[in-house]
């Protein structure tokens, strides 16, 4: 039985059940902050756990999940992986242990057929109910049911004693028994011996408690299942095979990874095959999915993972040989596995793999440059290492922490680029062992303060704004009203309701109806104003959604508001019609770009407010101004055309098939509103609109840029917005017709005139000071000063361009060696800074950059470039002339710290 089987048969099973088939959650949880990544099958269904949502009281899907914690063992065991599928049935407060239990059974003896005497199961010692549902009711031998504790079989793993609070309770696991001649062949062996006898395949969560702050338990009203079996593991029981790795979710993948090697010439030794190999290809199906979910490789948070991901997997590469980027190689395959489930991955393989291939381009160039420095410094380390003083009792052993291999290898990091994995290998080379757990601890340290912003919860389920209001529900009216009588329902001041609210206060109101529209799907809530019949005022600064109600995040600028107030809700007019302008043209952009970029083109976010309009999507390259041309002027074509905007309420999955298109992000009902512009656009989409795309008026685009590798990002304006861009742009022309003294008809030829005149007349001051530059390099390599051996020329100029500084340092450095010149000019022009460095210096672990930067923390400059030569600009002269005077103490300092 295949993959694409199993899955599909389990799906249909508690579909046969009355479980509502819920399509996976994106791999980037929306409105959670508990979790980086989604990482198990219940956490999309959160507010349905809390009862806040209660459409449905029984799910089941197939989840996309990340995790990262067992990153070390991906490759090495048969069955971690840092992306996999679970597929999982809930209930929420409907069924309990009993129906969990036997459709668990029937599933896995009925549908998938395994034979019932290779079925163990496993049970909380104190969960009496479920231990008697297995032995009298399943009839499972007794022999084959074991009693486990809080760390094996309670979910959280050992909450009762440790937490965290919420949620929580016993849970049941059924194995599959390879037989009595796999793993440690003891008669005493079962599920809880990790000999890999057992496997683990199935997961029964009972949540029946609440976990309090001082430990106790108590019985929750609504009890709630939540199970979840591995579909890579459930796999490999089905076809027989004791590793993950070896079933169609993976070998076509280790075989297209075997076809590019030996395109290449390599033939990898077996044990590289059975785990470096193997870790490549859950790494790069993971980036896969993660970069179709929007989440692009980076420096920060789950960007981060992605490109520790992709930069392990080019590690092992390297290992035997390789040289060059080859994971990218991978995509379509992993899309031609896949595709059944998930098609988008095969659709978007192009662009998928031109972001990876970008990152390992970017990270092949950080090795060649970065890797010699590396060899350097834990070379180095070795010669330096410090030995302790003293005998015996009496020894002291020197404390040398700058000289720490483990410091070493953060500093590689944190400032040159170079990988942890680099460092490990050369430093294992001198005779260094680097500790993970130290490196961490010192990467956190460094990201402690960018990390905050994405603390996770110590709750399971984090308390919202959504539970205050259960059971109050808000109906929106703006698609027709903009005006709208209405009752307080709720007033909420931080997070906790209150009786009212004064003047000069800010608070949250939910109403009974509402025009308006509260942010979602990339539009911004509406603003206005609300009125109460005995006259308080109130300004609306922002409308979002919290649940089932809409809240109005208010400041009272007269009176007071309280809950049961009548009162009349108006929102601004001119604003809510310049956002509708905006938003129909996003849909009209889309068209547009995928008529004329193709249709791999799709949305990867957007942002609209009454000002402009955002547009982000997949493409490999810039736009060059000629299809920026054409795709202003297609959207144009469209609003003159006047078509008609309509919209229809249906069931999500006929918008499908109707080739709706879906907006990036999203999570949708089962009743979507599909927007239709005449055969051009037909999205979902539960925004606000125009009637007719003549209402748009104009639509201008202003910017064309890149967000992240491959990705980029249109920025527009419409309507009057538009208008007065153009006319300022007019007036910009006939201002320039008047410095000029020419007709509007011969100003460009003109301009390009005046621009050809002043390049003749640059190159000539350039070769008159390039003349000056080289009479004077032998005087300017007389006021170097000597440090420790080290040649160093600090000068500052006046009005030289950064040619001219770069002319002086080539110079310098060419006849002096070693040598550090740090120039800088200041003038007419804007203040600039150059660092240059002998090579012999660099090789000694001197780098431009890092002066150049520590230079300008004076100015607040930053600077850039490479380790022999760096240039930076500053806003401030003053301070700049204050950085070049402090420069000779940095210098000195470096090149005291180094050995020459």
């Amino acid at each position: 039985m295949n993959s694409n089987e199993i899955r599909q048969k389990f799906l249909d099973f508690f579909a046969g059940y009355g479980h509502e088939i819920v399509d996976s959650d994106s791999l980037m949880p929306a409105n959670d902050q508990s979790v980086l990544f989604t990482s198990a099958g219940m956490n999309q269904f959160k507010e349905q756990f809390m009862g806040n949502i209660t459409d449905f009281r029984r799910a089941a899907s197939s989840q996309k999940c990340m995790r990262t914690a067992d990153l070390v063992n991906v490759g090495k065991s048969p069955t971690h992986h840092t992306f996999f599928e679970m597929l999982g049935n809930f209930s929420f407060g409907d069924y309990f242990k009993n129906e969990a239990i036997q459709w668990a059974w029937e599933f896995i003896t009925e549908v998938l057929l395994l034979p019932k005497e290779r079925l163990w199961v496993s049970v909380h010692h104190s969960d009496t109910e479920a231990f008697n549902i297995w032995l009298e009711i399943i009839k499972i031998n007794k022999s084959r049911i074991v009693k486990l504790g809080d760390g094996d079989n309670f979910w959280p793993a050992n909450a009762p004693k440790e937490g965290p609070n919420g949620p929580c309770g016993p849970c049941s696991e059924i194995f599959f028994d390879w037989g009595e001649d796999s793993g440690c062949k003891s008669p005493e062996c079962g599920p809880a011996c990790d000999c890999g006898r057992f496997s683990e395949i199935w997961n029964l969560v009972f949540t029946q408690y609440d976990r309090q702050p001082e430990g106790s338990l108590t019985a929750l009203p609504s009890k709630n299942i939540d199970t979840g079996m591995g579909l890579e593991r459930i796999v490999s029981v089905m076809q027989n095979v004791r590793s993950n790795y070896e079933t169609d979710l993976f070998v076509p993948i280790l075989e297209s990874l075997d076809n590019i090697l030996q395109k290449e010439g390599l033939t990898p030794a077996n044990d590289w095959l059975i785990t470096k190999a193997r870790a490549i290809a859950d790494h790069i199906r993971a980036a896969a999915f993660a970069i179709s979910d929007g989440i692009i490789p980076s420096n920060e948070a789950r960007g981060y993972v992605i490109r520790k991901l992709i930069r392990r997997s080019i590690i092992y590469l390297k290992q035997i040989g390789v040289k060059k980027p080859l994971c990218y190689g991978l995509v379509y395959s992993i899309g031609l596995v896949m595709e059944k489930a998930y098609p988008e991955i095969k659709r978007r393989h192009e662009t998928i793999a031109g972001i990876i291939k970008k990152e390992e381009e970017m990270f092949w160039t950080i090795l060649k440059e970065r890797t010699p420095l590396a060899e350097e410094k834990f070379k180095m380390l070795k010669n330096t290492a410090p030995s302790a003083s003293g005998t015996g009792k009496n020894a002291v052993q020197a404390a040398p922490y700058k000289d720490d291999a483990d410091y070493e290898a953060f500093i590689l990091y944190d400032t040159f680029g170079v990988p942890l994995e680099v460092s490990k290998e050369i430093a294992y080379k001198y005779g260094h062992v680097i500790s993970d757990d130290k490196f961490e601890q010192l990467m956190e340290e460094q990201r402690k303060r960018s990390r905050s912003a994405t603390q996770i919860s110590s709750e399971i389920f984090s308390k919202s704004i959504g539970q205050l209001l259960k059971g109050i529900k808000s109906e929106f009216v703006g698609f027709d009203l903009l005006e709208a009588d209405a009752k307080v329902l709720a007033v909420i001041q931080g997070d906790v309701l209150v009786a009212s609210a004064s003047q000069d206060e800010h608070a949250d109101i939910a109403l009974d109806v509402t025009p308006f529209y509260a942010e979602s799907g990339g539009q911004i809530g509406d603003r206005g104003f609300i009125k109460t019949e005995i006259g308080a005022e109130l300004t609306v600064e922002a409308t979002i959604k919290a649940d089932n109600s809409i809240l109005h995040r208010v400041k009272v600028i007269k009176g007071a508001i309280q809950k049961g107030d009548k009162v009349r809700a108006c929102v601004i007019t001119g604003e809510r019609a310049a956002t509708m302008r905006n938003h129909t043209a996003t849909h009209l952009l889309q068209y547009a770009l995928r008529s004329i970029l193709g249709e791999d083109v799709e949305q990867s976010g957007s942002f609209v407010d009454w000002e402009k309009l955002r547009f982000d999507f997949n493409y490999p390259n810039q736009l060059n101004p000629q299809t920026v041309r054409k795709i202003e002027e297609l959207v144009n074509a469209c609003i003159w055309e006047n078509i008609p905007v309509k919209t229809i309420v249906m069931d999500l999955e006929q918008a499908k098939n109707n080739g709706a298109l879906a907006f990036f992000g999203e999570k949708y009902t089962q009743k979507v509103r599909v927007l239709s512009i005449g055969d051009k656009s037909k999205e979902l989409c539960g925004g606000t609109h125009v009637k007719a795309t003549g209402e748009i008026g104009c639509f201008k685009i202003v910017s064309e840029s890149s967000v992240a590798s491959g990705i980029r990002r249109i920025e527009a304006i419409t309507g009057k917005e538009a208008f007065n861009t153009i006319k300022d742009n007019e007036q910009d022309l006939l201002d320039l017709c008047r410095i000029f003294k020419v007709s509007q008809d011969k100003l460009l030829i003109t301009a390009q005139k005046a621009v050809q005149q002043l390049k003749s007349l640059e190159k000539e001051i350039s070769k008159l000071k390039a003349g000056n530059i080289a009479h004077e390099s032998q005087e300017l390599i007389k006021q170097a000063i000597n440090v420790n051996g080290v040649s160093v020329l600090i000068k500052q100029f006046k009005d030289y361009d950064m040619n001219a500084l770069l002319n002086i340092s080539d110079l310098i450095r060419a006849q002096k060696d070693p040598v550090i010149c740090v120039l800088g000019s200041i003038g007419a022009n804007k203040p600039l800074l150059l660092v240059g460095i002998s090579k012999s210096l660099t090789q000694k672990g001197l780098d431009a950059v890092k002066i150049i930067k520590e230079i300008t923390e004076v100015c607040g400059g930053g600077g850039g470039g490479k380790r022999e030569l760096a240039q930076a600009g500053a806003k401030d002269a003053v301070l700049l002339q204050k950085a070049i005077k402090q420069s000779a103490k940095i210098i000195e300092d470096y090149i005291n710290n180094i050995k020459i």
